[in-house]
């Protein structure tokens, strides 16, 4: 980063205020200085970028006014994240809850965006960027403050959020803190921080500004520079007029008073036109920002493997790699020859995957009609008459844009391109899910900027999620020379189940390339499996996964909020699914009947089938049921490896099969990938394996210990053909049944005790009772650990209603009310001239009629609500075909 150095006649610079090094510098250094160009970093309060050609019309301004560095105020976009737009990148934040209203956003030419090292959102009022730079890096703090409106509490809360982020910063790198204030400084308040070059009266935000510089040492730049007044105010008041002029200036750059003298110039742009009644300030800064070099692995475009000539040649060519392959080596050594190989190949015959550059709507001739209106900014009705225009131009053009994606999605159903169709689908009805830049959280509450806090953040918690002090298992000195080999077979078997189009592991292998081996390859993959089989020796690549974290909701804040996904090697999944496969009836056997999860020809319509059945029956003969829905506090993780083992042992596995498993567990470790950095190696010591093949069955066979157990000296639960239903369960999502309240409270206390035993925990917060009786029964609870639990008169199971007085109907109307919504979320897809009745067809079957009919199993239906059914359904298809002009779902029924 440049800092500003003025020169005299006898060659000698003094540096600004705060920059490091010596006051005398050499030529070379003053040659240095003169090579730094100038940066133009600015702000403005657009009032809405949520109004469509709004953030294309901000981009034009910013190449017409050559500003590198935009900060936004009211950008009124919702959620947080970043996008492309023409040469630019733009980064957001905005509110949670879906509302466009407040937000803040800084837009960077693409140049630039190279040098962002770090982007976060803190709230709807601010956010943060984060530039490598040299000397020193630059933070960039976008602020949007109250108005006079708001209390002067949300003023104070404003400020301390600020504060929170600007104590997080290092002192010694540049910060600039910009935005629309709505603080008047006035003139004449000439202080160490505020300039004589003020403008207007001073009101009491003002006061509160000047205190919150005047802490931080951060200079207000826009009073530090001689302009006449048309350059220096930043908002036009409505009543503005010729006659009677009402502006001020409440939109501010501040930057930390050691590097003052890094700013050249500053003034307002009121000739920048975006329909808003500020203007931008913008700055010349002497920066120079470093480009980041960040080592992006290299993805090739793997649909090229489904060319036939592509795809022989490859297959060639890794049939001679296998056959080269000794198998004499080590196990570590033949892994490390297959990834090789397979790089070597993708280098070599596939093209790196190129993102294909989104065609932009806007055409010039719509930013020619923005410039035109720009021009005439002080002519009213001129202006409003280009403005109708560019409205009306505007339309034309997004229903152009409409009719050719939809052209596109009817020409991949043509070519049978399923996976393309529906990745369209999705991007027309904007339902791809976005990358969630919520911002990170440690114990105290205090947010994490800098990627290394972040990582020790994810490291402690990952540390004390997965830690157990588990007791090393001696393993017993078995004869395994009985116990098959695996075959070829199997291993053939297992390599055609791996799906495509799946995230890779550690060693950069994709499934595809599996698929294409021929018979020497799945020999030699044979024998490297054999030889881990015989001697149950794991390679230390494969003990070693991969994290990254999911977001469980929106605007996650919390570690706990995350879901951790890992990925491992494809090959090692081969082998797992070889020992799934092995193992499974053995396991399944020991699965009672009221388990529904991760069981083969069952699922979650089978549970609420069970569920719906059972209690039907029992309101039939007047028998009252109580339901206990229990929830786990993260049922997978908590899963002690020696329990596990032991019940392995007990189900009769064969010895092989459990000395991988041991092995597999008691020396794997993990890391998370974050921000493209990975943490420090962490030790997993409990929990199932994430993402692993085995870790459902195994998970299943823990759990059934427990209500083993729990329930095998009880005769609580509902009598059925002379024996006791109690639970039914589908994986961790578990209802206990009784019918008496008594009955209910021994069982959720012996389930409670024995999962406490291997180490689960219930979750009381989250777990609720209900009673389903035909008469009202008051002054009832139900405890768990001695805290009692919410009863709820109906509840969510397996994404299904549920309620006290067992009626479909309400379910029926959520499925309906869901439909509904999903169809109206794709209405312009459905409503479309330019896609055929077939292809409408297909996908009111996949994304609509999914929805209504999800539980359908379970309903009992009658006359009227087949009619509310039948009448969804006609109406879908009449809005497909028979009234494209209409907006919402027709009333009239079919």
């Amino acid at each position: 980063m440049a800092l500003t150095a003025k020169f005299n006649n006898s060659g000698v610079s003094s540096l600004p205020i705060g920059s490091p090094g010596e006051t005398v510098m050499s030529d070379q250094r003053i040659k240095k200085c003169h090579l730094r160009e100038n940066i133009k970093i600015g702000t403005w309060n657009v009032r809405t970028m949520a109004q469509i050609g709004n953030i294309q019309n901000a981009t034009k301004e910013m190449k017409r006014m050559q500003v590198d560095i935009m900060g936004i105020s009211e950008m009124r976009w919702p959620a947080a994240g970043t996008m492309n737009v023409d040469e630019h990148r733009v980064f957001y934040s905005g509110t949670q809850d879906g509302t466009h209203q407040k937000g803040v956003g800084i837009i960077v030419t693409n140049k630039i965006a190279h040098s962002v090292t770090n982007f976060t959102p803190i709230s709807e009022r601010v956010m943060l960027i984060q530039m490598n730079a040299r000397p020193v890096n630059l933070n960039i703090v976008q602020v949007y403050a109250p108005t006079t409106d708001g209390t002067d509490e949300e003023v104070v809360e404003f400020y301390r959020t600020v504060e929170k982020v600007l104590i997080k910063l290092k002192k010694q790198e540049m910060t600039l803190v910009m935005g629309d204030f709505n603080s008047k400084l006035g003139a004449g308040h000439k202080t160490e921080f505020i300039g004589t070059h003020g403008l207007g009266d001073r009101n009491e935000r003002g006061d509160m500004l000047e205190q919150f510089v005047e802490s931080h040492k951060l200079v207000v730049l826009n009073t530090q520079f001689k302009q006449p007044p048309r350059r220096l105010y930043t908002w036009k008041a409505p009543k503005d007029k010729p006659e009677k002029v009402i502006r001020n200036q409440i939109d501010f750059i501040l930057i930390n008073k050691r590097y003052r003298n890094s700013c050249k110039n500053m003034k307002t742009f009121p000739g920048a036109d975006i329909k808003s009644d500020h203007v931008p300030v913008i700055g010349e800064f002497q920066i120079v920002l470093k480009k980041i070099r960040k080592k992006i692995p290299i993805k090739v475009n793997l649909r090229q493997l489904k060319e036939s000539r592509v795809k022989e040649v490859i297959s060639e060519e890794l049939k001679a790699r296998m056959k080269e392959l000794d198998s004499s080596r080590s196990v570590e050594e033949q892994l490390s020859y297959i990834k090789e190989s397979v790089e070597d190949i993708k280098k070599t015959y596939l093209k790196e995957e190129q993102r294909v550059k989104k065609r932009t709507w806007m055409t010039e001739d719509i930013l020619d009609l923005m410039e035109h209106r720009r021009i005439n900014k002080n002519n009213v009705q001129e202006y409003k008459r280009i403005n109708n225009i560019i409205r009306q131009e505007i339309r034309k053009a997004k229903d152009q844009e409409q009719i050719n994606k939809c052209e596109e999605i009817e020409a991949l159903q043509a070519k049978f391109d399923e996976f393309n169709l529906h990745r369209k689908v999705k991007e027309v009805t904007g339902q791809f899910k976005k990358k969630d830049y919520g911002k990170l959280l440690d114990e105290e509450g205090n947010i994490a900027i800098d990627l290394a806090e972040k990582k020790h953040i994810w490291k402690k918690y990952l540390d004390q999620l997965f830690h157990d002090e588990r007791v090393e298992i001696l393993q017993e000195e078995t004869n395994t020379e009985q116990i098959p080999d695996i075959m070829q077979a199997e291993v053939e078997i297992a390599v055609k189940q791996m799906k495509e189009r799946k995230a890779v592991g550690p060693d950069n292998i994709e499934a595809e390339f599996l698929k294409l081996l021929e018979d020497d390859g799945i020999k030699k993959i044979t024998k490297i499996f054999n030889d881990i089989y015989r001697t149950g020796e794991i390679p230390r690549e494969w003990l070693i996964s991969e994290f990254i974290a999911l977001p469980k909701k929106t605007a996650a804040k919390k570690c706990e909020e995350y879901r951790t996904i890992s990925l491992m090697s494809h090959l090692l999944k081969v082998f797992l699914k070889v020992i799934h496969r092995r193992i499974y009836t053995i396991c399944e056997e020991q699965i009672s009947q009221t388990q529904f999860g991760f069981v083969n020809a069952v699922g979650t319509r089978e549970a609420l089938f069970a569920v719906q059945v059972l209690i039907q029956r029992c309101r039939d003969v007047n028998c009252d049921v109580y339901l206990c829905l229990i929830d786990y506090q993260k049922a997978f993780d908590r899963v002690r490896h020696t329990q596990m083992i032991e019940i392995l042992r007990k189900t009769g596995i064969n010895e092989r099969d459990l000395r991988i498993i041991n092995n597999l567990y008691w020396n794997q470790k993990a890391t998370l990938r974050i921000d493209g950095e990975h943490t420090e190696n962490i030790e997993i010591s409990r929990g199932v394996r994430q993402g692993c093949v085995l870790s459902p069955i195994l998970f299943n066979i823990y759990s059934e210990q427990i209500f083993k157990e729990a329930l095998e000296d009880t005769n609580e639960g509902i009598p059925i053909n002379g024996e006791r239903l109690n639970n039914i369960r589908y994986a961790d999502d578990t209802i206990v049944l009784a019918d008496n309240l008594r009955g209910l409270q021994e069982l959720v206390n012996k389930i409670a005790a024995v999962s406490r035993e291997y180490g689960l925990e219930i979750n009381s917060k989250k777990t609720k009772f209900m009673i389903v009786s035909k008469t009202k029964i008051q002054n009832v609870s139900l405890s768990v650990n001695n805290e009692p639990l919410e009863r709820v008169a109906q509840t969510t199971y397996l994404g299904t209603n549920i309620n006290e007085n067992w009626e479909a109907a309400q379910e029926i109307r959520i499925r309906i009310a869901k439909a509904k919504a999903a169809f109206n979320k794709m209405g312009n897809l459905f409503r479309s001239h330019d896609i055929s009745l077939q292809t409408k067809e297909r996908l009111l079957k996949c994304y609509i009629f999914s929805v209504l009919l999800y539980g359908v199993e379970a309903w009992t239906l009658n006359e009227e609500t087949i009619g509310k059914l039948k009448h969804l359904r006609c109406g879908c298809t009449a809005e497909s075909s028979e009234y494209p002009g209409q907006n919402t779902l027709p009333t009239k029924r079919c």
